[in-house]
């Protein structure tokens, strides 16, 4: 199965979307697929959920946020999107509110894997 690395994740918020209260969500991740899978012309099927880092158990605050196809390449795939959300939904915490992101890939063969970014940390 492909590889999933560098995951990246920034929430910055303009003047206006603060006054708007939408956050800007940025992520990336790199893809790197196997020969056989390039040969086969497999395309990979990425969804992105966000999730509110807790001690003991993650909150899931948002399934499915960002869905994209990225079809094999030889070269590994750099991949950076951004989306818009609501500031109530990242405030998942009293006081400090730590976010983060879980890419998952599934390949249409239906293996799947997913991998975290790391947190961010915010007042929202």
């Amino acid at each position: 199965m492909a590889t999933l690395s560098g995951l990246i994740l920034t929430l910055r918020q303009t003047d206006l979307q603060q006054k708007l209260k939408i956050v800007g969500v940025t992520y990336g991740y790199t893809l790197i697929c196997t020969d056989v899978e390039c040969e086969r012309n497999v395309s990979f099927d990425i969804s992105v959920d966000i999730i509110g880092d807790d001690l003991i158990d993650d909150d899931i605050l948002a399934t499915g946020v960002d869905r994209h196809v990225v079809e094999c390449d030889r070269q590994p795939i750099e991949m950076r999107r951004s989306f818009l959300v609501g500031q109530s939904l990242l405030d998942e915490d009293i006081g400090t509110d730590e976010i983060k992101l879980r890419v998952t890939v599934r390949d249409s063969a239906g293996d799947e894997m997913s991998a975290m970014t790391g947190i961010v940390r915010g007042d929202f």
